[in-house]
């Protein structure tokens, strides 16, 4: 099966090489819906994310919840506080499906990534993954058009967090229900719904059940740069 750009970054394969390491931490399972961490509290452990789906967000002044990302197998959280640049976790951190994280001791992370530069370079690409995500989110949330809007948003989740299918479809492995998706585009749900019925007209999309599919080959006609993910796909 093909993979969309996000495995072929942080692929289960690659995760499994620090198998070893990650298995010396004790597993914690978390159901759907619990929070991990909360935003400008101390956290007390580094977690890597073994399996499962976590949301990342934010709170405006007057309690608006803002959708900033999404953490997968493989990800290391949080990891502004595990590399010092934040006393606190800056955002919350939920599970969006039920997740098994590994229970990370901070300075044994740090230790690792200053004696395995395998280990490191998997920190890095994290970090790479991380800024790809930042820009073509930013580039979607520019777009003045609610269906650009939401056709951009698909280009993003298929590159970061796409599962090839056959014939140039991507899957997006990340399970949206409409109210959802319109929070993650700052539309409302009315909207987001509208612009959802034009891209499946135009053939771009099409739904199985909260999973979208994307058709890569009428994406990359509609959407012409460097961020084509009909192209970005192990063979």
């Amino acid at each position: 099966m093909q993979r969309g750009k996000r495995d072929i970054i942080i692929s289960e394969g690659y995760m499994n090489n620090f198998n070893a390491f990650f298995n010396q931490s004790p597993i914690t399972l978390v159901s759907k819906g619990q929070v991990i961490l909360q935003q400008g509290y101390e956290p007390a452990h580094a977690y890597i994310l073994k399996s499962g789906i976590v949301k990342v967000t934010s709170f405006t002044s007057n309690g608006e919840e803002k959708l900033l990302a999404f953490k997968v197998a493989g990800d290391l959280i949080p990891t502004h506080w595990v590399f010092g640049q934040s006393r606190v976790a800056l955002h919350y951190y939920q599970a969006y499906t039920d997740c098994v994280l590994y229970v990370m001791d901070r300075d044994a992370i740090l230790q690792r990534v200053e004696s395995d530069n395998a280990f490191a370079r998997f920190i890095l690409d994290q970090h790479i993954a991380a800024d790809l995500d930042r820009q073509l989110r930013v580039e979607a949330l520019e777009q003045s058009r609610a269906h650009l809007k939401l056709l951009y948003t698909f280009r993003h989740l298929a590159l970061t967090y796409g599962m090839g299918m056959n014939q140039g479809f991507i899957k997006i492995d990340i399970p949206f229900t409409q109210q959802e998706l319109a929070n993650f585009v700052g539309l409302t749900r009315e909207t987001t719904i509208a612009a959802l019925r034009r891209l499946r007209r135009d053939n771009l999309i099409r739904s199985d059940h909260r999973y979208y599919v994307v058709n890569t080959g009428v994406m990359s006609m509609a959407i012409d740069d460097e961020f084509d993910p009909g192209v970005r796909r192990l063979g």
